[in-house]
């Protein structure tokens, strides 16, 4: 069980601090914030790469304001880590986000990430790919994940799920992607069974970089 957390920085506290930036009017931790090193005393460490905010968020939210969703739309985050990319679409679209993730035990880096921003329309739920059922994602718009397809073991799940998605009438589903093998092998899968289109996406602030994204639209 994790230890019982002492509250949080406010927003205020935190956003003097030198261990934030900025991304497209989001205030993200680095690692090294003083919150974040705390959590890792208080709580069991995240498993499963849950550890920052990764890059390949930071071009999906770049794609996003240049394709954006509609205002007000039911979001999901699969793989959510920090939530920095479900707190982005509550804040930029007035999304309604569930952010999912594996790793129960970053409940409270979600939570702070929430406030640092102000975000109120984003709920954590700890869920493995597996697990998530259409009736989760009834009413779902856009299904969104980041760097979620890592190991050879999730490509399957991953597709399924998506299989599932589309099925519960989800409209479209994005996912971010340094070009891993096991996402290729996604990719793949998805180009078989249904229209997708995979693409590069680059950003030059605040890292000069280029991810792949995989869309497919229902």
């Amino acid at each position: 069980m994790p230890a019982k957390s002492k509250s949080l920085a406010t927003p205020k506290q935190a956003s003097s601090d030198k261990h934030l930036y900025k991304l497209h009017g989001l205030l993200l931790p680095q690692a090294q914030h003083k919150e974040i090193r705390r959590f890792k005393r208080l709580y069991d460490e995240p498993s499963l790469h849950g550890t920052k905010v990764w890059r390949s968020s930071a071009v999906l939210m770049d794609y996003l304001l240049q394709n954006p969703i509609k205002k007000g739309a039911k979001v999901v985050e699969i793989g959510c880590g920090w939530g920095g990319l479900s707190c982005f679409m509550a804040q930029q679209f007035n999304a309604r986000v569930t952010a999912l993730d594996a790793d129960a035990a970053l409940a409270p880096y979600v939570e702070f990430v929430k406030q640092l921003n102000d975000v109120k329309r984003v709920t954590f739920q700890a869920k493995r790919f597996e697990k998530i059922t259409k009736k989760d994602l009834q009413g779902v718009h856009t299904l969104i994940g980041s760097e979620i397809c890592f190991w050879d073991e999730m490509t399957a799940p991953l597709f399924n799920l998506i299989k599932r998605a589309r099925a519960a009438g989800v409209k479209r589903v994005l996912i971010a992607d340094p070009g891993r093998t096991p996402f290729l092998k996604l990719v793949d899968l998805c180009d078989e069974k249904f229209e997708c289109d995979m693409f590069g996406h680059s950003i030059k602030k605040p890292w000069k970089t280029e991810k792949f994204i995989l869309k497919l639209d229902n």
